[in-house]
Parts: structure tokens; C-alpha cells; sequence
């Protein structure tokens, strides 16, 4: 059995504001009348004896029942690693055959050959390429290779960098195709549960990655498999995708706050989940700052796909619904990349009606006086308002949404 760490607390958890990079969690200890107890997923090793962090980050469980949370921590665990070996686009593993996984890595080390995928692989790949031509485009599953020229740059700190060469993000956004031709790089059989990678002549310059879906989507396989046990419990893969749920029978609210990612204060605001999904993206925990004459730039983690370049429209962006995180940690980084407010709220109800699912939404944005909050009204109900605002933030709700 995995070396897990073990917590308890009655916990008031902060959304570190971030993807798949990590991300640390802040607790704070607050009266509960219920007693809760956390443990934290061990890491793995890939093929080369590399320890690796599921998910990139830290992923913790927590349940109201501490011998349930030792028997579900075990099967959630196993999963869990099962899930990340798939998507993994950086690290090889064996299958239980002894031969090498054919995962998101080996396909990109391998172009232009037909490889038999895991019915799980392919099923996310699949969902990748819908979700994509879905947000035009502003999520891609091919920008491995521009993830990984800005990637080393990047602090969870303030910290001065200078841009990767422009003419190499040039190149690189070029080899990228239109949301409509990736059935023709990433070819998917469905009937032989294959996929071919194509890249053409950009072979080098295009790698599947699946980051801006990853957390999200494995933590709704988790959580289908959690319910068997009727607790309560939250799912939280680095604070900032994460899963609450507890039996109608016996509901327990699951109090989150969001973190002002200006660090002017410790929360923008905090709101009450009994069962949902929420995702979070934001620009302080995976950054730098470029200096442009008197001013700094953030260049953050959260690139568009149309200039690769990230943009500072947004400061972060909340996303809660009833289920399906993995569709939500998509939109919130499809929500960063987009400037016109009325634009982003076109693009959540198109992702409401894909998905059958009402979306709750918060923005935070740049403003005179500091920052900007825009909520849904959903977003507003769910509010928890003993959790004052910050003085200076300015705060507008969408109403009839």
C-alpha cells in the first residue's frame, strides 16, 4: 500500500490558481461541525525510475470517515496512476507486460505509425479534438511544443525573464492547424481503437499534449468511482480542479474560496458546494515579468494558441458546475484567451449546450482601482457573505444569466 500522508482539519479550502503546473494548498482551520481527514497521493515512477507527481501536482482526498478514506485512498490511488501513465506527454512506463505504455509520450515519439491505444486513451483523445473545434480552437491538444519553449522561464515567484525567440513562437503557431483539420494530424480509428500521428512537415514542432483537460477529466473518472462508498468527499488535484459530493441523503457543504491572485489580500471571495465540479486558472502561480520600459508585462502559462503568447485580459477565472471538471478546466483556460466580456459569455453557453450542464462563472480582471470581479448570478447565490470582499475590489453581477 502507497505511502500516502494523512491530515485531519476542518477545512476552509483556497484555490491556488493555476493548471497543471503546481500549486500549493492553503488551509485554514475553521469551527466544522463535522470532522474530516485528508490523505495525500503518493508519486510514481516512469520507466526510467524518475519519481513523477500524478497530475503534475499535489492530489489529496478528503472524507468525513477515516477508515473509508484509507480503503478508497487505496483503489482511487491505483487509478489515479493508471490515468496519469495514459496521459503523461513527458515520461515512458511499462504496461503489465513489461513493454512500453502507449501513452500520450510514446505517440509523439512515434509519428506517422498506427498504434493500438488503451479504450480510456482513446476516449480522451477523442474528446480532446471535439472540445477543441468546439472553442474554435483556443484550447489545442497540439501545443506541446510551444508549452515547453516557455515552460522552463516560468516561477511560481516574481521573477524577470525575456520572451523565447519570436521568430521560433512564429514558427511554432504556424505548424499549429485550424481546430477543423486536426482529424487529419491526430487520426483516430474508431473501430480499431488506433491513432496515427501526422504532423507533416512539422514534425518536431507538433506534440500532443492533453494539460488543459487532464486534471479535470481524471478526477470525473475518480469521482464516478468514489460514490460507491455513500461519504462524503472532496477530490482536489492542486487546488485548482477539484470534485465535492456526499449522498442527498446526507449532504455536507464544502466551503471554497478563491484567492486574489494581486496577493492585495488572501481571498476574493468564498462559496459553498455541496456536490459539483470546479476549475480555476489564473496567472499567479506559473509566471514572469517582462520589463517593457517603465512597465512590467506578466507573461504567464495560460497561452493562446492563435499567437503563442499569453494574454493579461484576465487575473483568473472560476468555473462551477454539477459534474464534468474536465469540460470546465477547458473552458477556463478558453475563457483567458478571450477579450470581449459578451464573447466569453457566448462561449460558456455554447459550452452549456454541448454539455447539457449550467455553468456558474467568475472573472477577474485588471480594473483602475485594482481589480475587477464579474459573477454569474449563480455564482453570486452560492456565495458564502460572511467572506467579506476586499475594499478595493470592484464587483459586478451578471444578472438573468
Amino acid at each position: 500500500m502507497s505511502n500516502f500522508l494523512k491530515a485531519f482539519s476542518s477545512i476552509l479550502i483556497i484555490l491556488c490558481l493555476s493548471l497543471i503546473s503546481g500549486c500549493t494548498l492553503q488551509e485554514s482551520h475553521e469551527t466544522d461541525q463535522e470532522k474530516t481527514f485528508t490523505n495525500y497521493f503518493d508519486v510514481l515512477t516512469d520507466s526510467e525510475g524518475n519519481l513523477v507527481l500524478p497530475l503534475n501536482t499535489t492530489v489529496q482526498l478528503t472524507m468525513t470517515d477515516e477508515k473509508i478514506l484509507d480503503e478508497a485512498t487505496v483503489l482511487a490511488e491505483a487509478e489515479l496512476f493508471e490515468w496519469h501513465k495514459l496521459a503523461d506527454s513527458h515520461h515512458q512506463y511499462l504496461d503489465a507486460q513489461g513493454n512500453e505504455l502507449h501513452n500520450v509520450a510514446y505517440i509523439n515519439q512515434h509519428p506517422k505509425e498506427t498504434i493500438p491505444l488503451d479504450p480510456r486513451l482513446f476516449a480522451m483523445l477523442s474528446t480532446a479534438l471535439d472540445l477543441s473545434q468546439q472553442s474554435e480552437g483556443l484550447f489545442h491538444p497540439l501545443l506541446g511544443s510551444l508549452s515547453s519553449l516557455w515552460e522552463s522561464k516560468f516561477a511560481p515567484f516574481p521573477t524577470e525573464n525575456t520572451d523565447p525567440d519570436p521568430a521560433v513562437i512564429q514558427g511554432l503557431v504556424g505548424c499549429l492547424p485550424a481546430a477543423a483539420d486536426l482529424n487529419a494530424v491526430i487520426q483516430l480509428d474508431q473501430k480499431s481503437q488506433t491513432i496515427r500521428f501526422d504532423p507533416g512537415v512539422c514534425e518536431g514542432s507538433l506534440q500532443i499534449s492533453l494539460g488543459a483537460m487532464a486534471k479535470g477529466y481524471i478526477l470525473d473518472q475518480l469521482a464516478d468511482m468514489l460514490k460507491q462508498f455513500n461519504t462524503p468527499f472532496l477530490l482536489d488535484a492542486g487546488s485548482s480542479s477539484l470534485i465535492a459530493w456526499s449522498p442527498s441523503a446526507s449532504p455536507k457543504a464544502w466551503n471554497i474560496g478563491v484567492r486574489d491572485p494581486s496577493g492585495s489580500s488572501a481571498m476574493l471571495y468564498a462559496f459553498s458546494l455541496t456536490a459539483g465540479a470546479v476549475s480555476t486558472s489564473a496567472d499567479d502561480q506559473h509566471y514572469f515579468l517582462l520589463s517593457e520600459g517603465d512597465q512590467q508585462l506578466r507573461r504567464h502559462h495560460i497561452l493562446n494558441p492563435h499567437t503563442g503568447y499569453s494574454e493579461n485580459w484576465l487575473r483568473s477565472v472560476t468555473l462551477c458546475a454539477s459534474d464534468q471538471a474536465g469540460i470546465l478546466d477547458v473552458l477556463s483556460t478558453v475563457l483567458y484567451n478571450i477579450e470581449d466580456p459578451a464573447q466569453r459569455q457566448a462561449m460558456i453557453h455554447r459550452f452549456e449546450e454541448m454539455a447539457q450542464l449550467k455553468i456558474d462563472y467568475a472573472w477577474c480582471e485588471p480594473a483602475e482601482s485594482g481589480l475587477k470581479l464579474t459573477l454569474s448570478e449563480g455564482m453570486e447565490q452560492r456565495r458564502l457573505t460572511s467572506a467579506a470582499w476586499p475594499d478595493s475590489l470592484e464587483v459586478e453581477i451578471q444578472r438573468g444569466e
